[in-house]
């Protein structure tokens, strides 16, 4: 069987009669599909359950910001490399190959937490590193896999299935991880078995993913059009330029805002809970949203999302409390929501617009996190650089995440010159 075997078009089928596909009542999976949810679940759990506390487990057993922003720093500067090079392996050879090594490279990952447990923040650096290359081969094999499935057929049953298994997982493992913990023994043996139930997850995920269709396709990877867009991608130029400022919306909030709480509470369960929280309003908002929001509306929807989070951000000049913290929270993943609709449609968007062959769209997909991983690092480098120089009553994590609300206006305002924002008059010329 070929991965064309498990594109959209076979994934929903409909019955004799002509219903329209993706109706609930009448359309029926793919077979394969189950194996996609199945997948995405456990990859979910194990995410879920643990990497939110990682942050926490190297601040418990170093008290230092600056080596966690070194492991950070680390794992930022390594994922665009990898991504990239499993993007090209994906096109030219097989993506599960390296789908497979990103989930094999998983439990390499948290094994080593295991072996090195309390000594882990001695080797901070090579840890982010090897999440760094962890995280490149996983997405660079996942999202090409994801390409092929969104861009084929109906495919509204698949994803409103997948969708419900992702959030499910968001909801719940983060506060059965920080239980897991606190109904141990030793704080530590806590972190140590739940760091050994991600490892197991991840190892039944790998034998699972061999009941995927392999994909015998050979395709070119050109990346340079995509890397240096010319002058007649300037919607383009104005998308990668935003994603640089786009830094604080992809983990270094959930970072942050994480630390801080277990800083005000010291306690993983209300750490967990927060997460937990955090996603719920996501999904409330991203449901309500998905109903009303159209590409002519898109715009404003962004546009308040931006104004919002900016706002929020002035709460980080009132004294922090895990009030403070619960009532941003709702307020960023409210915008997070409203925002990430329009910006992820209007990426795919001129993605399509910009590639000269539709095959090609994953090379735009590795382009992207280039300018992003750029402004992840200059974000981690202000972090450092803030914490060391006004550590006084926190007043350099305040300005970071200050900092982050105030990069949103910026992230739109570049955003706000593309074309299917501006609408069908001639956009200027970077």
């Amino acid at each position: 069987m070929s991965w064309a075997d498990f594109r959209a078009p076979d994934l929903i089928r409909t019955t004799e009669s002509g219903t329209i596909p993706g109706s609930m009542s009448t359309a029926r999976l793919h077979p394969k599909a189950t194996v996609a949810f199945l997948l995405t679940g456990l990859y979910s759990a194990a995410e879920a359950l643990c990497s939110i506390f990682v942050t926490v487990y190297l601040w418990i057993n170093s008290h230092d910001l600056n080596l966690i922003c070194r492991y950070y720093i680390a794992l930022f500067v390594v994922t665009p490399i990898f991504f990239v090079l499993a993007g090209w392996y994906s096109q030219v050879r097989d993506r599960l190959h390296v789908y497979r090594l990103g989930l094999i490279l998983h439990a390499v990952y948290y094994g080593a937490l295991l072996l090195l447990r309390e000594r882990a923040p001695d080797y901070a650096v090579a840890l982010g590193a090897l999440l760094g290359v962890t995280w490149g081969a996983y997405w660079g094999g996942a999202n090409t896999i994801n390409y092929d499935v969104t861009t084929h057929g109906k495919r509204e049953l698949f994803y409103g299935l997948l969708g419900a298994v992702t959030n499910l997982a968001r909801l719940a493992a983060p506060p059965l991880g920080g239980l897991i913990i606190q109904l141990s023994d030793d704080r530590l043996q806590g972190y140590h078995r739940l760091f050994a139930a991600v490892l197991a997850l991840y190892i039944l995920a790998f034998a699972l993913s061999y009941r995927l269709p392999e994909d015998k396709e050979r395709r070119p990877f050109r990346i340079r059009r995509a890397l240096f867009p010319g002058r007649d991608q300037v919607d383009w130029r104005y998308v990668m330029l935003a994603s640089a400022s786009l830094a604080g919306s992809f983990h270094i909030f959930s970072i942050l805002l994480g630390l801080l709480m277990y800083l005000e509470t010291n306690d993983e369960v209300s750490v967990g809970g927060f997460a937990s929280y955090q996603a719920l309003v996501a999904i409330a908002v991203s449901t309500l949203l998905g109903r009303y929001m159209r590409p002519a509306t898109r715009g404003r929807y962004m546009m308040i999302a931006s104004v919002l989070l900016f706002a929020g951000g002035f709460l980080f000049f009132t004294e922090i409390t895990a009030m403070t913290l619960i009532a941003f929270g709702l307020i960023r993943s409210a915008s997070m929501s409203m925002f990430g609709i329009g910006h992820f449609s209007l990426r795919m968007e001129i993605i399509a617009n910009s590639a000269e062959d539709p095959s090609q769209r994953i090379e735009y997909l590795c382009a992207w996190e280039i300018p992003l991983a750029i402004g992840r690092v200059v974000m981690m480098l202000c972090l450092m650089m803030l914490s060391t120089y006004f550590a006084e009553n926190g007043l350099g994590i305040r300005a970071a995440l200050f900092l982050l609300c105030t990069l949103r206006l910026v992230t739109y305002g570049l955003l706000a010159h593309t074309s299917p924002l501006k609408g069908p008059e001639a956009q200027p010329a970077l």
